[in-house]
């Protein structure tokens, strides 16, 4: 192999490497890529499912639980603590004694 014909491989080798048009290479992929509408799978999905926006998710009705639920035992742990007097050693010992 001649050096020009050694070069002019390599240079098609990264031509091919880093273009940014594909080459059609089948008959599938040709049809593969007609189908695609320009959108990512993303996108298809959402666009898909914008009808559906009704329909409450699993997390949606996990929040909605817990905003329902009772007060958690660290918020009555407070409510009992700002609703108890605080009586001190002292006050205790004058109230027996008195």
């Amino acid at each position: 192999m001649s050096e020009k014909g050694l070069f002019a491989s390599i240079c098609g080798f990264f031509k091919g490497l880093f273009s940014s048009v594909p080459e059609q290479t089948s008959a599938p992929a040709a049809d593969a890529s007609a189908n695609n509408d320009g959108l990512t799978g993303v996108e298809r999905y959402i666009r898909n499912n914008e009808g559906v926006s009704n329909q409450v998710t699993s997390v949606e009705r996990y929040i909605r639980n817990q905003a329902a639920t009772s007060i958690t035992g660290v918020e009555t742990y407070i409510r009992n603590q700002a609703n108890a007097q605080v009586v001190t050693g002292v006050e205790q010992y004058i109230r027996n004694k008195g």
